[in-house]
């Protein structure tokens, strides 16, 4: 991806290239029009020259040299319109050329018709104009100077054939003159506006043009679904998002699709809130595709009554999670204070307790007393510890993580740690599954659901007793299923196991698999319970990819795997 310097220049290079090519065509095409006026100029002159009737004040004085000229300036203009088409040679050249050639044949026409006096000069004012439009300032100024002394030319002919000097039309002469030179100037100040708005009309065209293509772009990546859409219902634009939630296929551009064939329940929402139906309830609606979403309504302007609306469907189960998750993080907080606060008298209770277990002169109520203290004191103190872990989902440090390899040193060191043998685990891992998590994490929430298999097993007899199995599902994301062949979760309470403070053991805190799935979470994978085939129980953890995983490639897991001995 290039960098935003890149990017800018990159589009600036597009605009003054497309700007130039825009400009080019415009000047070639005004040099085609000038090509074609020069055409109608000069083939009704030549036509009228060869006929020999005499058109006054046309070839008056000099009927022939009104004919040659008059077919010079038609074949000219004819080969004009072959190399205009062609574009050869260039366009300044040719634009040139067609200016000089002009002033020069124009000049004995004006002559061989009586002088000024026959109205001819004012083609010399159409060239001039021409030229500014197309030439530079420079050029411009060169051509009305030429055109000028064509006429001072002109008007001194019969001077140099030994003919009487006349002062009388010197006068409208330099009249002709200055306003030949301010018709090139102000052309040319026009022309340079004109292509001065032509190129800011592109430049803000592209940036449109940019700017609805970042739009399109932003709303079909949209996570809630949009519709837009006028007042009578008719449907412009539907993002992939809303086509998912309604179970409709792509709108075509200019097709009419109306909003109550796509979802007449969305359409009835929309008169409610344009206020046409007011009696209607306004509430989540149940789409075709089996999704419950609730609706928000835009209007495109200050009023409901303006151009259209934009309705935004958000899915109401995210948001019910959302809400959800919310709470949790709420109560997280206010447990974790609770717990801090607990934390300290806890302590001198359980150093109580110590001492007076080390009493000689107890009796058995006493000792029985001081045990219950003690038990207490403990599963007090690992409720704590509980409730302080569930902090450390803000602590995320993921990385791509080989499962095969950590898994391998996990099973030693929880074997160890629970006096089981390697044994007791069946693993099936592929070595090339990689995950994006956090060791640290993973291995508490491996332990704790160890934990609970092993809670909910018979004793080791020498046969597996927890299938560990990695690999990839159906979308091609890595996962981790923990198995075992226990007596499994009744069906009444499966839908309860991952909510906090829920357990079915007098001395569990309820808080394990809540606090798994909290950092299954914050690692962006997924902790789910699947019945096991015939008994047991199976929960899989889905992990995110590692391709999407911003750390270096870790092979195994770190010295540091984070192992615990019970989550309860």
């Amino acid at each position: 991806m290039g960098t935003p310097s890149s990017t800018k220049t990159g589009r600036t290079i597009e605009t003054m290239m497309g700007t130039a090519e825009t400009r080019a065509a415009f000047n070639w095409t005004l040099l085609r029009y000038f090509t074609l006026y020069r055409l109608a100029i000069a083939l009704p002159a030549a036509i009228f020259a060869l006929s020999g009737r005499h058109f006054p004040p046309f070839g008056e004085t000099g009927p022939q040299v009104f004919l040659i000229a008059s077919l010079v300036y038609a074949g000219m203009a004819l080969i004009g319109l072959v190399t205009v088409r062609r574009r050869w040679p260039n366009y300044s050249t040719q634009a040139s050329g067609f200016a000089f050639a002009d002033i020069v044949l124009i000049t004995p026409l004006l002559h061989a018709s009586g002088g000024l006096a026959s109205g001819l000069g004012l083609l010399l004012f159409i060239t001039v104009a021409s030229g500014g439009l197309v030439l530079s300032a420079r050029l411009s100024l060169f051509f009305a100077a030429f055109a000028t002394l064509a006429l001072l030319l002109e008007h001194s002919w019969g001077v140099f054939r030994g003919q009487p000097f006349v002062f009388t039309p010197l006068p409208q002469v330099g009249i002709l003159g200055l306003l030949l030179f301010a018709t090139a100037g102000l052309t040319h100040m026009l022309a340079k506006r004109l292509r001065v708005s032509e190129a800011l009309a592109h430049r803000r065209g592209i940036d449109l043009a940019n700017m609805a293509l970042t739009n399109e772009l932003v709303i079909e990546r949209l996570q809630a679904g949009v519709v837009v859409c006028d007042q009578s219902g008719r449907v412009h634009k539907l993002n992939k998002t809303a086509r998912v939630f309604l179970g409709v296929g792509a709108i075509e551009d200019g097709s009419a699709t109306e909003l109550i064939d796509l979802s007449p329940d969305l359409a009835g929402h929309l008169l409610a809130w344009t206020g046409k139906a007011p009696g209607r309830e306004r509430k989540p609606l149940v789409t075709r595709a089996g999704y419950t979403l609730l609706p928000r309504f835009m209007p495109i302007g200050h009023r409901k009554q303006d151009t259209g609306v934009v309705i935004f469907l958000d899915d109401f189960a995210v948001l019910k999670q959302q809400a959800q998750q919310l709470k949790l993080a709420a109560l997280a907080r206010l447990t974790a204070s609770i717990a801090h606060e607990i934390r300290n008298p806890l302590g001198a209770i359980i150093h109580a307790g110590q001492l007076l277990a080390e009493a000689a002169n107890q009796d058995d109520e006493g000792k029985r007393l001081v045990r219950i203290i003690e038990d207490q004191s403990r599963r007090m103190n690992a409720i704590v510890e509980n409730i302080l872990q569930i902090g450390s989902r803000d602590h995320v440090k993921p990385v791509k993580l080989a499962i095969d390899a950590w898994l391998r040193q996990f099973i030693h060191q929880f074997g160890e740690s629970h006096r089981l043998p390697t044994e007791a685990f069946a693993v099936v891992a592929a070595p090339e599954v990689r995950a994006c998590v956090d060791p640290e994490q993973l291995g508490q929430v491996a332990a704790n659901l160890c934990q609970n298999a092993l809670r909910h097993s018979p004793p080791y007899a020498g046969q597996p007793l927890i299938a560990l199995k990695a690999g990839y599902d159906e979308d091609k994301r890595p996962f981790l299923d923990v198995i075992d062949w226990g007596a499994g979760v009744p069906k009444d309470i499966a839908d309860s196991i991952f909510d906090p403070f829920f357990t079915t053991t007098p001395k569990g805190t309820g808080l394990g698999l809540y606090i798994a799935r909290e950092l299954c979470e914050a690692n962006g994978a997924h902790l789910d319970y699947h019945p096991g085939e015939g008994k047991g129980s199976r929960f899989r953890i889905s992990f995110a990819r590692a391709e999407d995983c911003l750390d270096s490639n870790v092979e195994g897991a770190s010295e540091h795997s984070g192992i615990q001995q019970e989550i309860l």
